[in-house]
């Protein structure tokens, strides 16, 4: 069983970059910013792309600090991210990915597909990732919803490079 993957921890100190058809800020204690149509972002080594986004800027107090909640929504909204420690790639697809920057926690909800390259795939109605420690938890107590994953096995080394070349 393979050990949880945390996200880049080196992407949150890039600039958010997003590109979308349209496009509406307001001001205030929440500054809110809405994208719409073909939405794309990147920041490091996150890509996310969705139908609609929406950031908020939350004033913390702190000269040095904000808060940001992001909402992609899409049908489906998808992202991949590069994971610490060599964990590979994780690609998750759902109607509503909802991030928030204060927890690192990213709520997946609607049809939700997680896959960590070469680790393990969830697929089930709702997912809360923390992306600061890798903790997964999902699922309903809904009657009738059902959660699915998928452990891969590690990686066999190479017999020891073929028994030292045989010589």
């Amino acid at each position: 069983l393979a050990l949880p993957a945390h996200a880049l921890s080196t992407d949150r100190d890039q600039p958010l970059d997003v590109r979308a058809q349209y496009n509406k800020s307001t001001f205030g204690t929440q500054n809110v910013t809405l994208f719409q149509g073909n939405v794309r972002m990147v920041q490091g080594s996150l890509k996310a792309t969705g139908d609609e986004a929406r950031i908020w800027e939350i004033d913390t107090g702190d000269a040095d600090a904000s808060a940001r909640r992001l909402v992609l929504t899409g049908k489906p909204a998808q992202l991949e991210q590069l994971m610490d420690n060599d964990g590979g790639k994780l690609t998750a697809r759902a109607l509503t990915i909802d991030y928030r920057s204060d927890t690192g926690l990213a709520e997946l909800t609607g049809d939700v597909v997680v896959v960590q390259e070469g680790r393990s795939e969830f697929r089930g109605p709702h997912m809360t990732y923390n992306t600061n420690t890798g903790a997964m938890e999902g699922g309903s107590q809904a009657p009738g919803s059902e959660v699915h994953m998928t452990f891969k096995p590690k990686p066999k080394l190479a017999k020891k490079a073929a028994t030292d070349a045989n010589p």
